[in-house]
């Protein structure tokens, strides 16, 4: 392993999924430590430092990405039953193969979960440190939890359409092995990695959310409806389910549920018995679309049970919103109990109830913690306050080797 200066660490970042990690490139240049960043999405792409300081694309490949849009395309024009499964494993071998090819020699090498495999055993050979980003818990906690869920709703686990297949599940626990750190959103992921033996690998770092685009309003909005908020998939594992129970029990007037995301299959019928027409499915909308739904709404409810740290919770709680949340949500990171929300034991629908109970009849207390919400955000959970925590854990590792 090589120990280097604080001063003289190069990062090579490989970037997923993650919201939270869209500035950190930008902070690894100005602070003179970026080699090279990797995307993933519709189009992968690496992009370089040039000499003039900015950051440009170097190459990008436009077959793998035109091939993933057409994929796309047809499997939305077919009937859901017709629809193919998501070529999961085959887009992660893809990825993986060219991007390990285009590793340069670096100090450190920061890939995303499932895509890292061949990149991981390049950055070793190069004696370069190794970091994997997992946003999530143990995927076979994850798989599980969903599994779980079907179980206790009755629902037939084909009709379950958010899965990990077991070869990514494989691929994924051979990338934990081979890193020196996995780094995690929460002390609940953290927890998951060390029942599998991986706590003494396993780092927090907190993530963060852009406070630009999720704002409150510019001006506070009187309303006489009490409107209450899910983003997410609208699915088992996310607590929509006790969600929908809670709801409906709690028949609450002049008062509306919003449930923001892809509803999936397995919900249909859970829709049918507990929706009423004080429930409304929008769907999956754009960043600034959800953020607009997230200001006109006076309280955020996420019951999932399969989390890491959800990015949903940052995003309600920069635009102002209290939020209800599971303790199986990360939300233990992130909420002062009270002050700027309440956490709830996961599948406990007379808790959850009661919670969104009392922000129902505590209006003023409820925009106040609100207040607090967003306040707490500014102070702790930017993307700057982000980049500034992954900095600091790459530059440790530098210095230690480890």
């Amino acid at each position: 392993m090589i120990v280097v200066p604080g001063d003289s660490i190069t990062v090579t970042l490989g970037v997923g999924s993650g919201p939270y990690q869209k500035t950190l490139a930008l902070s690894l240049l100005q602070a003179g430590m970026l080699k090279r960043v990797m995307n993933s999405g519709l189009y992968l792409e690496m992009q370089d430092p040039m000499p003039d300081g900015t950051l440009r694309v170097v190459e990008r490949f436009n077959l793998l990405g035109h091939a993933n849009r057409v994929f796309w395309g047809i499997r939305r024009r077919l009937p859901r039953k017709l629809q193919p499964r998501p070529p999961v494993m085959l887009m992660a071998r893809l990825t993986d193969r060219l991007w390990s090819g285009r590793i340069p020699p670096c100090t450190i090498f920061h890939g995303w979960m499932g895509l890292s495999l061949a990149c991981l055993q390049k950055a070793k050979r190069q004696g370069t440190i190794t970091l994997l980003e997992n946003p999530a818990r143990h995927p076979r906690d994850w798989h599980q939890a969903g599994v779980e869920e079907c179980k206790r709703f009755g629902i037939a686990p084909r009709e379950r359409s958010t899965t990990l297949p077991a070869p990514l599940i494989r691929r994924m626990e051979k990338e934990f092995e081979l890193c020196d750190r996995i780094v995690v959103p929460s002390t609940l992921s953290h927890r998951s990695f060390s029942t599998y033996g991986l706590g003494h690998k396993t780092v927090v770092v907190t993530p963060a959310v852009d406070t630009e685009i999720f704002s409150p309003p510019p001006l506070p909005r009187e309303r006489s409806l009490f409107r209450v908020c899910f983003v997410g998939r609208v699915e088992l594992a996310k607590g929509a389910g006790y969600l929908l129970q809670a709801w409906k029990r709690l028949a609450l007037p002049n008062a509306g549920l919003v449930l923001v995301g892809d509803v999936k299959p397995e919900m249909h019928s859970l829709l049918r018995t507990y929706a009423d027409s004080t429930v409304w499915t929008l769907g999956v909308l754009t960043p600034h679309a959800v953020a607009e739904r997230y200001r006109e709404s006076d309280l955020f409810v996420f019951p999932s049970v399969n989390e890491g740290l959800a990015q949903v919770l940052l995003e309600a709680m920069s635009s102002g919103l209290p939020v209800v949340a599971s303790d199986h949500s990360g939300a233990d990171d992130l909420v002062t109990e009270g002050k700027d929300g309440f956490i709830v034991p996961v599948r406990d629908v007379d808790r959850l109830a009661e919670a969104v109970l009392w922000c129902y009849h505590h209006r003023d207390e409820t925009k106040a913690m609100g207040r607090a919400a967003r306040k707490k955000i500014e102070c702790q959970f930017t993307l700057e306050h982000y980049n500034q925590r992954q900095i600091a854990l790459y530059r440790s590792l530098a210095v230690t080797g480890s």
